[in-house]
């Protein structure tokens, strides 16, 4: 078999080597992404950073070729995406703080070019603003909530009891199981059973991403590491903010050798963002100070909720006013007067939210359809849950306005290529003299039988000529 290849040419023993290398890189990909779906027991040698170090080694020869380019930067994407996933619970204050860095960021560029204070000067005050804004709500508004979301708990428990009891003295059912068409002792057990999960599942679980994060910092050092370091890192952020900015934006590929996709796609989710939160927050204040003041049950729970679920356009009111009217039928007291205020509280924010907050806080919008955005919402909260609905939009803008750009190069290039054709065709194109007679609307398909060449008129002497002769 040796002699056979040594008889090969040479170009194509070198073929022969490459594929394989890349027959052994693919294998190897196609292990790693088993390890990633099945991951085996933890501490053992095998694990997907080490299968993709040696699928790089592999094939790094042949790193010129086109399949191996493909293959080396969608195994770096997912070893990547594997990295962000495990690393969750470590990431997530991370990128949290350099989301608020983000939005904070304009406040620090216009105190400095307006009144030329100091970045460093003007970060270390947004900080000390952000620590005393985060240790009002820890000790003001937090014992409430908790105290709102403890008796949420008890009370449903009653309404459990409550909806048991009406089951089990209802005539309806009476009637249903005297016609044979339900058991009256099984549906009381189904009620009481589904009731009891779903309270379970609101008041005992949390998502999975919190989840991870507490377990991550659940020893009281870790606690205090992390609030000792987040606010460093918060400073250095705001403080270097232009300087990370174009390092991060080096990663990104170019089109036509720049970048400026990256800069307007900031810039619309920035705008969207930051417009967003603070419609989101004045909405939380407003709701849960109005119905506060009228004794609403669980307003501040529902003020910070209608908060939230602000941030998912169009959809996000209409759940409100769903959840409002089911707290005051539920837990109304009365039912008809707790009714009537929320309703007209949540339709108050709602009017002031699509005439004045709206066209004043969200000057720059991001430019989607309505039904982009609601195909948006579904797609994204479809893959991914609740976090979908509230990234949607600013994701499905950052993608259009990616588009753009790829377009926009296309079209260039395209214009270019007309360009340089008509160029290059130029000297090959007779340009024709027009008669005055034929200088008229002319067909191209007429232009052939127009003469070429110039014609003569007969040339009148002037009378100081005639004169003369």
């Amino acid at each position: 078999m040796s002699q056979i290849i040594e008889e090969l040419p040479a170009s194509r023993r070198r073929t022969a080597f490459e594929t394989v290398l890349m027959g052994g890189g693919f294998v190897l990909f196609l292990v790693m992404l088993y390890e990633m779906h099945e991951p085996g027991e933890t501490g053992t040698f095998i694990n997907p950073p080490l299968i993709a170090l040696a699928a790089a080694l592999l094939v790094w020869p042949i790193r010129r070729l086109m399949p191996v380019r493909a293959l080396l930067l969608s195994g770096g994407l997912l070893l990547l995406l594997w990295f962000m996933t495990q690393l969750a619970g470590i990431l997530v204050p991370f990128v949290a703080v350099y989301l608020l860095a983000y939005l904070l960021e304009p406040a620090i560029s216009w105190l400095n070019k307006r009144y030329n204070v100091p970045r460093w000067l003007s970060s270390l005050g947004v900080v000390l603003l952000v620590l005393g804004g985060l240790t009002l709500l820890l000790l003001l508004v937090i014992p409430s909530l908790l105290g709102e979301i403890q008796s949420l708990g008890t009370r449903l428990i009653n309404v459990i009891g409550r909806a048991r009891d009406w089951a089990i003295h209802s005539t309806l059912l009476d009637r249903l199981a005297e016609t044979g068409l339900a058991d009256k002792d099984e549906l009381i057990t189904q009620i009481t059973t589904g009731m009891q999960a779903m309270v379970t599942s609101l008041t005992g679980s949390l998502p999975a991403l919190v989840q991870g994060v507490v377990s991550s910092i659940s020893t009281v050092l870790g606690v205090i590491t992390l609030l000792a370091v987040l606010p460093v890192v918060l400073y250095y952020l705001l403080k270097d903010y232009p300087f990370i900015t174009r390092r991060v934006l080096e990663l990104f590929p170019t089109f036509d050798g720049q970048r400026e996709y990256l800069l307007r796609a900031g810039g619309i989710v920035g705008s969207y963002l930051r417009g967003q939160l603070i419609i989101g927050g004045i909405a939380a204040f407003n709701v849960s100070v109005l119905l506060t003041i009228f004794a609403f049950p669980f307003a501040i729970l529902l003020g910070i909720v209608t908060g939230l679920l602000n941030l998912i356009p169009n959809i996000g009111a209409l759940l409100t006013m769903i959840l409002g009217i089911a707290v005051a039928l539920v837990f109304g007291d009365p039912v008809a007067k707790d009714l009537i205020l929320v309703v007209a509280v949540l339709l108050g924010q709602s009017l002031l939210e699509q005439s004045i907050l709206g066209p004043t806080i969200l000057s720059n919008q991001v430019g989607l359809h309505p039904i982009l955005i609601i195909l948006s919402l579904f797609v994204f909260g479809y893959f991914m849950g609740i976090f979908g609905l509230f990234i949607a939009v600013p994701m499905t803008a950052l993608l259009m306005t990616l588009y753009k750009a790829y377009r926009e190069k296309i079209t260039l290039e395209l214009s270019n290529f007309s360009e340089s054709t008509s160029n290059a065709l130029g000297p090959l194109v007779t340009t024709t003299t027009l008669h005055p007679a034929h200088s008229g609307n002319v067909s191209p398909l007429q232009s052939d039988e127009i003469p070429t060449e110039p014609v003569i008129e007969p040339r009148e002497d002037s009378a100081e000529e005639q004169s003369g002769t």
